[in-house]
């Protein structure tokens, strides 16, 4: 069983069931914070989606007793774990004295030539660029091409708690003295 829920409903379920405080699982999905939550019990997952930064959401749920750790339950078995995403950004020339960079995702390993070739399609298309060819684009912009893999995002994840783990631990140790 699943329970779909705002915020608002998600918070008074955990209140509800977990006075005590409970395990919740978040992460992000575009513009928005999952959280997850499941009941050992009777096995119900609790999820909602909500449009607040993920490290607001967990200060919000540990304020008020809850432990928060990266992840998210699921029951879809075509979920895609972001584990499994690869994260692509053209750096490029532009007519002003800031360079361009656009980013896009991608669920399996896209190849320079394919990320170039949707960047161009959507600049084609929005009229960022009047139908330029990839040549012509080339050789005004001089784009780099950078994907990171799955691996990388997830060794920048490991680095990035790492150091937070280190300023929580510096911070406590400035607020103790």
């Amino acid at each position: 069983m699943q329970l779909l829920t705002d915020w608002t409903g998600f918070i008074a379920e955990l209140q509800n069931r977990w006075p005590n405080g409970a395990t919740v699982y978040l992460a992000r999905d575009g513009r928005f914070t999952v959280l997850t939550t499941t009941d050992p019990d009777d096995g119900t997952l609790f999820r909602c989606k909500h449009a607040i930064p993920l490290e607001e959401a967990k200060s919000k749920l540990t304020a008020i007793g809850h432990t928060c750790r990266n992840g998210v339950w699921s029951t879809e078995s075509d979920h895609q774990s972001m584990d499994e995403l690869y994260v692509a950004a053209v750096a490029y020339r532009t007519e002003h004295k800031e360079p361009g960079l656009w980013v896009d995702v991608y669920n399996t390993a896209p190849s320079p030539s394919r990320v170039l070739a949707k960047l161009l399609e959507e600049f084609n298309t929005d009229g960022t660029l009047d139908h330029a060819d990839n040549e012509t684009f080339q050789k005004i912009a001089h784009p780099n091409v950078v994907i990171l893999t799955p691996e990388h995002i997830q060794n920048f994840l490991a680095q990035n708690q790492t150091n937070s783990s280190i300023d929580e631990i510096n911070t406590e140790s400035e607020q103790s003295v």
